[in-house]
């Protein structure tokens, strides 16, 4: 009669994550904040940090996805060109299956002025993960870099990418900026609106990885030298 008293909750996909993350190590960058609340010293001491931990911090997410996903990334990161885009296409059944299960309240400004830890930690898997998919788009494209924002007009403004870590890649015909790919925007913006029929549907982590592998921020501007 009472069994609804005991009777255990079946687990929700998301469950394991959402568990796993409490014991994830977070991302301690410097400075925390927009674009705008940052000094070009402080940007620069966020890069060097960057720089330092990213090794490591891609082991952690890697681990992560093989533990609570079975998500293997080595394949992807030694030959991206033949295997980035299978990956990718994991990883967004991942988001889909696991991701709702865990917060995503407070919007841009959260995540810009999170230290990525305590109820925040989801942030700095949110950042790993921008981490390995930029790592693959680097790899298997030498066009691009990573780097710091530094176009004053992204700063004026208010880009989220602004004295921000994001690829780069250096201009090409009558581009005279730095192109810009602010990677953990987009998954955060893949985290934040999960249920947006665009994130669900259109798969934006393979567009982002083979747009960027392809390079075709600057093919049009490739043109524009002949």
């Amino acid at each position: 009669m009472f069994d609804w008293l005991t009777r255990r909750r079946e687990p929700r996909p998301g469950d394991m994550l959402a568990t796993r993350l409490r014991a994830y190590p977070p991302y301690e960058a410097p400075h925390a904040g927009p674009g705008t609340a940052l000094s070009p010293a402080q940007a620069a001491e966020n890069l060097a940090y960057f720089e330092q931990v990213l090794p490591q911090r891609l082991q952690q997410v890697s681990a992560l996805l093989h533990e609570v996903a079975g998500i293997d990334t080595r394949a992807a990161l030694a030959d991206p060109s033949a295997h980035a885009a299978a990956l990718a296409d994991e990883l967004q059944r991942w988001a889909l299956a696991q991701w709702p299960a865990l917060p995503a309240e407070g919007g841009l400004a959260r995540w810009l002025d999170s230290r990525r830890s305590g109820d925040d930690i989801v942030f700095s898997m949110l950042q790993d993960l921008a981490i390995l998919l930029g790592e693959l788009i680097r790899r298997g494209n030498p066009d691009w870099r990573w780097g710091l924002d530094r176009d004053a007009k992204n700063l004026a403004d208010g880009m989220p990418s602004a004295r921000r870590i994001v690829l780069l890649a250096d201009p090409v015909g009558t581009h005279t900026t730095p192109f810009v790919l602010d990677v953990e925007d987009l998954v955060v913006h893949r985290f934040q609106h999960a249920d947006d029929p665009a994130q669900r549907l259109l798969n934006p982590l393979r567009r982002l990885v083979e747009e960027g592998l392809r390079g075709d921020a600057m093919a049009y501007w490739h043109d524009t030298a002949r």
